[in-house]
């Protein structure tokens, strides 16, 4: 059974603007994304600070929580569309509460744009 859905399309353009000023990383950056992402990003180039970015965003919709803060989750690339998720003690908790016993994650990106899909399900 489908707990919630979350989609989120990010624009590069808009994006790098806000994310990324004079050639280097903003402080946005650093309050969104874990030590771990940054360096895993920074391997893969700005595309994936995006599908990063989408990733949050979409969990975080399909969630429809407030009480978790964008480190909590995690999302690293292998690839153009290979990742894993590594989950916070406190999202663990919350999903175990709520009986999600699975997440399904896609990601799509082109040069203009990028996008993730995650659904919930529940046990």
């Amino acid at each position: 059974m489908i707990y919630g859905c979350g989609i989120d399309i990010e624009e590069a353009e808009r994006f790098n603007k806000h994310y990324f000023q004079k050639g280097k990383l903003s402080d946005l950056i650093y309050d969104i994304f874990t030590t771990k992402e940054i360096e895993n990003f920074s391997y893969f180039g700005k595309e994936a600070f995006l599908k990063g970015f989408c990733f949050k965003e979409a969990f975080y919709k399909a969630l429809n929580s407030d009480d978790l803060g964008y480190k909590d989750i995690e999302v690293i690339f292998y690839g153009e569309t290979e990742f894993e998720i590594f989950q916070s003690e406190s999202i663990k908790t919350i999903l175990k509460k709520l009986d999600i016993n699975r997440i399904d994650a896609n990601v799509y990106s082109n040069n203009k744009y990028a996008i993730f899909k995650v659904i919930l399900f529940k046990a």
